[in-house]
């Protein structure tokens, strides 16, 4: 966790947008990490991640489809998390907890080792412009920690309607040693029946753009 000024103000920052967030977010206090799911919601034995929710469209329909899964997600954006769980809160739903945070500042050692049987990445902003790559956040450190916080055999799924980020985030998971293509090496899918769909992708879709998923699985 924090350790130098910049950090420990956007701390302060972020602590304080998740008092204003509501009942269904996470604190962001430094003692709390690494989070322990299973001690702090006894009620639940599964747990799955989603890194970027948005307005969670997603996250809600995915939440309906799996109420035996707590859904822990990740957003930096108040206003996106405010909406969602407003919603949330209208249907009823119990098995949603939001983190407001920006995981190119913080991301590792947020959660303890081994807890997430599935990991999505929904739409990730692809930053196209050669001077933004450096915002891109698909690393091998990344992958990594993906990899220590998943459980046995977790599942990694990245989705995108951006060719070229969809080519380099597999670049960085085939050269990941805990994650194998469930598809095959380098292979993508377009469809997953079932799944839902969020407000970026079906935006794309109406576009006529073609969606990448990349789905991994932890060895």
């Amino acid at each position: 966790m924090p350790t130098d000024p910049i950090k420990e103000k956007l701390t302060r920052i972020l602590a304080t947008k998740a008092v204003r967030g509501g009942e269904f977010v996470l604190p962001f206090e430094p003692a709390d990490f690494p989070l322990n799911l299973s001690a702090r919601f006894s009620d639940f034995s599964r747990f799955a991640l989603e890194i970027g929710c948005g307005w969670g469209e997603f996250t809600r329909a995915w939440a309906n489809q799996h109420p035996d899964r707590l859904i822990i997600a990740l957003e930096k954006k108040l206003a996106r998390v405010l909406s969602s769980s407003r919603t949330q809160r209208l249907e009823g739903q119990k098995n949603i907890r939001y983190l407001i945070l920006d995981i190119a500042w913080f991301f590792d050692n947020i959660f303890q080792e081994g807890q997430f049987e599935t990991i999505t990445i929904n739409f990730p902003d692809p930053w196209p412009k050669l001077r933004h790559h450096k915002h891109r956040f698909i690393t091998p450190a990344f992958a990594a920690e993906l990899g220590r916080i998943a459980t046995h055999r977790a599942r990694f799924l990245f989705a995108t309607d951006n060719y070229l980020y969809a080519r380099e985030a597999a670049e960085v998971f085939e050269e990941a040693t805990v994650w194998k293509n469930v598809q095959g090496s380098y292979l993508v899918r377009t469809e997953i029946p079932s799944r839902p769909q969020s407000y970026f992708e079906q935006l794309h879709r109406n576009e006529g753009a073609l969606i990448y998923f990349l789905e991994y699985e932890k060895t």
